[in-house]
């Protein structure tokens, strides 16, 4: 029996049914058993002192609108996908808070001693800071997978992720207060190998794998979220104050100068010497990235506005040769180009605080070791060693990514899972209800204007003959 509409058996269709109320309940009876309110930020009896709220909550709203609002519009580019694109990051985010406050909260020296898993605002930070890995690596795999195959990729990445920022931060006690590395190197290059191993030559040159003009401004309203609230989502874990402040001024000029090396290098390596809004919307946020894992570090501004210009540059250059390249030779497909925003300005993150904490003066600013490099004020580690775990945490994190990724994409490759048909990627039909001019919008207009755009053309020949 197949349906007439989406070419899957009924019970396919019912599998996204099934594994929601499942993997639901079974949070519900979870959080039921082990979740509680934090004694002292969220009981009665409790601290009346609000500057744990008041200098968090600004943090935690600025990165609650990144991860819904900035994530789920910059994905609203391709032509026929804004539907799944924007709400399936809203349906992941939720997901992924419940499934990281669990995951992240087994692993608490609390939970070990007391079986619960106290709940506070800084506990619903880092639960949006596991959901920005999952929608980095949704930007891999967009309009790739059906509702269900993401679910599965959440339940499995969620976990893995959580369990390599546990290694890399008490094992190897790196300095990475911006994420740069367990939440941007991790996402990108998870979905990158999760891409490899589901990888279908009708993926790549699709044609409804591309944007319309309104889809673009869509776009470019994720990204402003983004590109404003970057700063307090670098900063929001950096402590004592002076680091806090510290972390927001580099960040913002690390994004000012990719800004400005990004609109310079699009104009000079493009055709015709025109931008380009994939890099405008994209491209302009590497340099949160590359600053994220130094943020808190106390360095000369100008190295700041330094790194976020490289990182737009190496960023642009990806999209014009690496993407196109990679495309070409390993037949990896990323659909939003994780790999130019994410995954190369991560890395580049990574290095630079290797550099940074072996040139770290801590006779100069001793007072500001212990917060940036606890191992270095506490445990006697010298510049050099700490460099060499910032180095060894970057190297774990991406092995943990790539080995996970790929393992999941194979397992997503499982023919009884429900499939997105080759006809349908990059595309909302199958799975949404869609409006009566969807159709002509996103698919027979461009057509329209496509033959137009040819009878011009051949006129003009005609004519010159």
């Amino acid at each position: 029996l197949r349906s007439p509409i989406m070419g899957h058996s009924p019970a396919q269709q019912y599998q996204f049914t099934v594994l929601m109320v499942v993997i639901h309940a079974v949070f519900l009876v979870l959080f039921g058993v082990y979740v509680t309110f934090d004694e002292k930020y969220a009981m009665p009896g409790g601290t009346d002192d609000n500057t744990f709220m008041n200098t968090k909550y600004p943090n935690y709203t600025d990165t609650h609108v990144m991860i819904f609002v900035g994530f789920g519009f910059l994905m609203t580019f391709l032509k026929r996908y804004g539907f799944s694109a924007v709400s399936i990051n809203m349906l992941l985010a939720c997901v992924t808070i419940e499934w990281g406050i669990l995951c992240r909260g087994f692993l608490t020296e609390h939970f070990a001693e007391h079986g619960t898993i106290p709940l506070s605002i800084e506990q619903l930070l880092e639960a949006d800071f596991a959901a920005a890995v999952i929608l980095i690596s949704m930007g891999v795999m967009l309009g790739k997978l059906s509702p269900m195959q993401y679910v599965i990729m959440v339940l499995i990445e969620t976990p893995a992720a959580i369990a390599a920022e546990h290694l890399v931060e008490e094992v190897f006690h790196i300095n990475d207060v911006g994420d740069s590395i367990v939440v941007h190197v991790f996402g990108a290059y998870f979905g990158i190998a999760c891409s490899l191993a589901f990888a279908k030559k009708q993926q790549r040159g699709h044609e409804y794998d591309g944007s319309i003009y309104h889809t673009d401004i869509f776009a470019m309203i994720g990204a402003l979220f983004l590109w404003v609230s970057w700063p307090s989502f670098n900063a929001a874990t950096a402590e004592p104050a002076e680091a806090h402040h510290r972390a927001i001024i580099n960040t913002l000029l690390s994004l000012v100068g990719c800004t400005i090396t990004t609109f310079l290098t699009s104009q000079l390596f493009e055709p015709h010497r025109r931008l380009n809004m994939v890099h405008i919307a994209n491209s302009t946020l590497a340099g949160g990235v590359a600053i994220g894992t130094c943020a808190n570090v106390v360095m000369d501004p100008i190295l700041s506005l330094a790194l976020g210009s490289f990182s737009g540059i190496i960023s642009v250059l990806g999209y014009i040769y690496l993407t196109p390249f990679l495309s070409r030779r390993l037949g990896m497909h990323d659909t939003c180009g994780v790999h130019n925003l994410h995954g190369m300005p991560g890395v580049l993150a990574g290095l630079f605080s290797a550099v940074m904490a072996a040139a770290y003066p801590k006779e100069k600013f001793g007072t500001s070791l212990a917060s940036i490099y606890p191992a270095m004020a506490n445990n006697g580690q010298t510049e050099s060693g700490q460099a060499l775990m910032q180095l060894a945490g970057l190297g774990t994190v991406l092995g943990c990514s790539l080995i996970s990724g790929a393992i999941t994409g194979v397992l997503l490759r499982a023919p009884f899972l429900n499939q997105v048909r080759d006809e349908e990627y990059f595309a909302d039909g199958d799975y949404f209800h869609t409006p009566d001019d969807y159709d002509f919008t996103t698919r027979i207009a461009e057509k329209i204007k496509h033959v137009s755009v040819l009878e011009d053309e051949n006129k003009t020949k005609m004519s010159m003959a």
